[in-house]
């Protein structure tokens, strides 16, 4: 299972449940059950704030050079966010103490209980409101705590020199040019534009890794495309969960998604709908109350369809 997630760099996961169907969207016989035991019982995988300075599930050995990489980025694009909710810089380094040591000592937490911690210690005047997840992310940026047992409602927190048994590793040197073969053996053919919308970096520091790792160019509609081999065209249709990177990983989806069906996937609100995807284009979405199917065009099931549906609830078991 760990290693559908470190070909891909990471995956998307604002949800558990849209993560857990990238891991069986990109792999023949994971289970749901799969995803849970590889996150909290053996932690091969570790669910943290990653890509774009959001949630992603990645390979546990990779999440110190990532953090290495691009933790101290997004803490600084966050500034103003910082400020905004009055989260001083010594305010911000005394909550992640109290938040790692209440994790160390009283293992997994909730966000309320965390909250309810911060406000005890005068670092917050209450409990709820953005300022505690964003104490809780600025210490996940920093390596301290990361994200333990519990999906999506139930989620939980805890210390990651407590749950890994040691502290992560931070390191930045050769990070973005092994982040940039990831992205483009798991996303290729891209543009540095699409890598540096992707992995959320600055577009000098994306076009120089992927110059040192592309091993050849294509060019579509006068775009040259940077990628790590010639790969055949995939024909096969795969259901895909929310939140999927596929329709994440680059700045212009336009060869996968038509314009006239972009609303259709992406309604508004930060929201990304599960899709159906045939020979690389978006034909449909779908929705889990019983799996539920609209294409966007009328007509016939394609081929593979109904395999999929039955796949899915394989995965659920």
């Amino acid at each position: 299972m760990a290693d559908v997630v470190r070909r891909t760099a990471g995956l998307q996961g604002q949800s558990w449940r849209g993560l857990a169907y990238a891991v069986r969207a990109r792999s023949t016989a994971t289970t749901w059950a799969d995803v849970s035991h590889a996150q909290e019982i053996d932690r091969s995988v570790f669910r943290g704030w990653f890509m774009r300075g959001t949630l992603q599930l990645v390979a546990t050995e990779d999440a110190g050079w990532l953090l290495g990489l691009l933790g101290p980025k997004f803490i600084k694009d966050t500034t103003r966010r910082y400020g905004e909710l009055g989260l001083s810089e010594d305010l911000r380094a005394q909550a992640t103490v109290v938040i790692e040591n209440h994790l160390l000592e009283h293992g997994p937490t909730s966000r309320a209980t965390i909250g309810a911690v911060l406000v005890q210690e005068g670092l917050l005047p209450e409990p709820k409101g953005q300022a505690v997840y964003a104490l809780i992310r600025h210490a996940g940026l920093l390596g301290r705590i990361c994200y333990g047992p519990g999906h999506d409602a139930d989620e939980t927190w805890v210390a990651v020199t407590d749950w890994l048994g040691q502290a992560l590793r931070f390191t930045a040197e050769g990070a973005a040019d092994e982040l940039a073969r990831r992205y483009l053996t798991a996303y290729g053919p891209a543009t540095e534009k699409d890598f540096a919308t992707w992995a959320g970096l600055p577009v000098p520091v994306a076009r120089t890794a992927l110059k040192a790792v592309a091993k050849t160019t294509f060019v579509v509609d006068g775009v040259s495309l940077a990628a790590m081999d010639e790969l055949p065209g995939r024909t096969d249709l795969r259901l895909l969960g929310e939140f999927d990177p596929y329709v994440l990983g680059y700045q212009d989806r336009r060869y996968a998604l038509a314009e006239e069906h972009r609303k259709h996937i992406h309604p508004g609100g930060g929201m990304l709908r599960p899709a159906v995807v045939e020979a690389g284009r978006v034909i449909g979405s779908w929705k889990h109350e019983k799996s539920q199917v609209e294409l966007f065009e009328p007509g016939p099931d394609p081929a593979g369809l109904a395999e999929e549906v039955a796949d899915l609830a394989r995965f659920r078991g």
